[in-house]
């Protein structure tokens, strides 16, 4: 069969440089705001095996994971200078081009034969890749296997980009999403965990990279008019031609980013109602994966970092309020003082202490991952009340849709790294009624929730990046309408900053 270069495969290699770009720029961004990789899911403090920052280790004993991100350049990434928000914009939006792109590929690879182009059928091909490779260090250029369009050494090389490291960059993608890796995480052990599937994504990142420059090198070795009429024309029969028209391709790549990024650092919310038209019709779907971790003891030990304890080293972020109520609170230990109100569209609005949060909760435990949305994680086990058995008691009016969850925190007094205002965060229905949906009075085996990490009470989403986890929880409010609280967005970082309040990926 002829094995040329057919319409749609050209179009497909030109889509993906656009996507490609766009993914590694827009991860760049991501990995900015963490820039540390780890092998456990633990992210101790010092025990990275790679870093890309040139900050020192804050010397403080208590900091916020928001003190470590480092803002690379809007040349670099997109859109640079630290918006994490705009760089998950731009990458779930990158993702959809690129999975929908593969998957259209790789079933026409298979429709029309082109499969083998890609798929050696001999042995032999691999030998003959060892040749090829000499030729090139001796700059000169291999021939194609006879049938084929291309030497062994590029469809071996092609086949592996295409064939298996394009599935692994998506799977390890796939389950950076806290609903995802929370659903399967069985699967999310297996492949190593949540640390090591961030390590690997990152790895292909470079994958790619390395890719892109050896293929760029090959091009101009085989002669970059030829090479490039081939990429648009099909055939080489008109180099000039051909390269021109490529040419002014990649220029208008290059401009595409250009005005990505200053449209972005310009209007951060017309971004989002783009994110929001393509990527929310495929992510509201993950409202289907409730949360049903089930970690063990063993993995809560820390074992695998040699350290004694998980509420030590379960990371906080944010600091906690310095209001004279919640000091007072902290002062008493908070058993006979604090109260959680709960009310709002109910027919029982009632208030519950911890002791009685506690006999409602009857011992029920949940040892769970946590995702922060920068990207570390910790692992604890958590003693509490589901929010569903809590909307049971106080059983929301018909027409109720969503809850609201207020802390004790105000941003800008407690924590200067952000504006000023009530942190708050809400809850579809669906979301609030999930299994794993939890409200915490206690961490691990040494009893209260330490204030670094949200105590005396606080909200854990097992299906979300972990900022929606609020902290120093005051009281819940079910509502009919969360878009008329504050600026409408239903959170306190889906307000000031740019993050969707579907956080599940």
């Amino acid at each position: 069969m002829d094995l040329g270069f057919p319409w749609w495969l050209r179009v497909e290699h030109f889509l993906n440089i656009i996507f490609i770009s766009f993914l590694v720029r827009s991860g760049l961004e991501i990995l900015g705001t963490y820039p540390k990789l780890y092998r456990s899911q633990h992210t101790v403090p010092g025990t990275s095996w790679a870093q890309f920052t040139v900050q020192d280790e804050p010397k403080h004993k208590y900091y916020t994971v928001g003190g470590e991100d480092s803002n690379y350049s809007p040349r670099i990434s997109l859109p640079g200078r630290g918006l994490l928000g705009l760089g998950r914009y731009w990458h779930f939006m990158a993702v959809t081009g690129f999975v929908t792109c593969w998957i259209i590929y790789f079933v026409l690879l298979l429709v029309t034969g082109q499969w083998r182009r890609y798929v050696p059928t001999s042995w032999d091909v691999f030998s003959q890749a060892g040749q090829d490779m000499l030729a090139y260090l001796a700059f000169t250029m291999p021939h194609p296997v006879d049938g084929m369009v291309f030497n062994a050494l590029q469809q071996l090389s092609y086949g592996f980009v295409i064939l298996i490291l394009t599935p692994l960059v998506i799977l390890t993608g796939a389950f950076q999403s806290p609903a995802i890796a929370n659903h399967f995480s069985r699967i999310t052990r297996a492949l190593g965990g949540r640390q090591v599937i961030r390590s690997t994504h990152f790895l292909c990142l470079v994958g790619y990279v390395a890719f892109f420059a050896v293929h760029v090198i090959l091009v101009f070795m085989h002669g970059y008019l030829h090479e490039t009429s081939k990429m648009v024309l099909g055939h080489s029969n008109s180099p000039v031609v051909g390269g021109v028209i490529f040419s002014i391709g990649l220029a208008l790549i290059v401009t595409l980013h250009v005005v990505a990024t200053r449209w972005t650092l310009a209007d951060g919310r017309a971004v989002e109602k783009l994110h929001n038209v393509i990527v929310r019709p495929w992510s509201n779907l993950l409202y289907k994966l409730p949360a049903r971790m089930h970690y063990d003891r063993s993995n809560i030990t820390g074992k695998d970092v040699g350290i004694d304890n998980t509420t030590h080293n379960f990371r906080g972020s944010g600091r906690p309020p310095e209001t004279p109520e919640y000091l007072a609170l902290m002062a008493n230990c908070y058993e006979d003082d604090y109260v959680l109100e709960i009310g709002g569209y109910v027919e029982r609005p009632m208030t519950l202490t911890i002791a009685q949060l506690r006999e409602l909760a009857a011992g029920h435990s949940q040892t769970t991952l946590h995702h922060c949305v920068q990207g570390f994680t910790s692992i604890g086990r958590w003693r509490g009340i589901t929010v569903s058995d809590l909307l049971d008691l106080v059983k929301p009016l018909p027409g109720a849709t969503d809850v609201v969850y207020t802390s004790f925190q105000n941003m800008g007094r407690d924590d200067v790294l952000y504006e000023g205002g009530t942190y708050y965060e809400s809850t579809p229905m669906v979301e609030a009624r999930m299994p794993q949906t939890l409200i915490a009075f206690e961490l691990n085996d040494e009893g209260e929730i330490p204030a670094k990490n949200g105590g005396p009470v606080r909200l854990r989403l097992e299906t979300s990046t972990g900022f929606r986890s609020l902290k120093w929880l005051e009281r819940i409010e079910v509502t009919n309408r969360y878009d008329i609280i504050l600026k409408g967005r239903g959170g306190f970082f889906e307000d000031t900053d740019f993050y969707d309040r579907n956080q599940l990926i």
